[in-house]
């Protein structure tokens, strides 16, 4: 599958250093190697939402938009934030916005 990253995730991600750093490294490895989403481990669909997924990576959560296009499967990158504030109103919303 295509990866794409939000500027969100990516200044989370530099942030972030050891075997965080790692796990999330492995997790893009394995969305890039995997031919379809029921392939990946730990993703969850969000209900109430048509194309949002969540990965879990450690204590963080990546959420993530899956967009099927014509050419190909794309997984667009939204956001990485830690398990507390995963399920934040102001996650959610600006989730709900990027569905489409």
């Amino acid at each position: 599958m295509k990866v794409e990253y939000s500027k969100a995730f990516t200044k989370t991600v530099k942030k972030l250093s050891g075997k965080t750093l790692e796990s999330v490294r492995a997790t893009i490895e394995e969305i890039k190697d995997a031919e379809n989403i029921e392939q990946l481990t730990g993703c969850v669909k969000l209900t109430g939402y048509k194309n949002v997924y969540r990965l879990r990576i450690g204590d963080l959560r990546a959420f993530f938009v899956f967009h099927i296009l014509i050419k190909g499967d794309t997984v667009i990158f939204e956001y990485l934030v830690p398990r507390g504030h995963a399920y934040d109103k102001k996650t959610m919303d600006s989730l709900r916005k990027k569905d489409s």
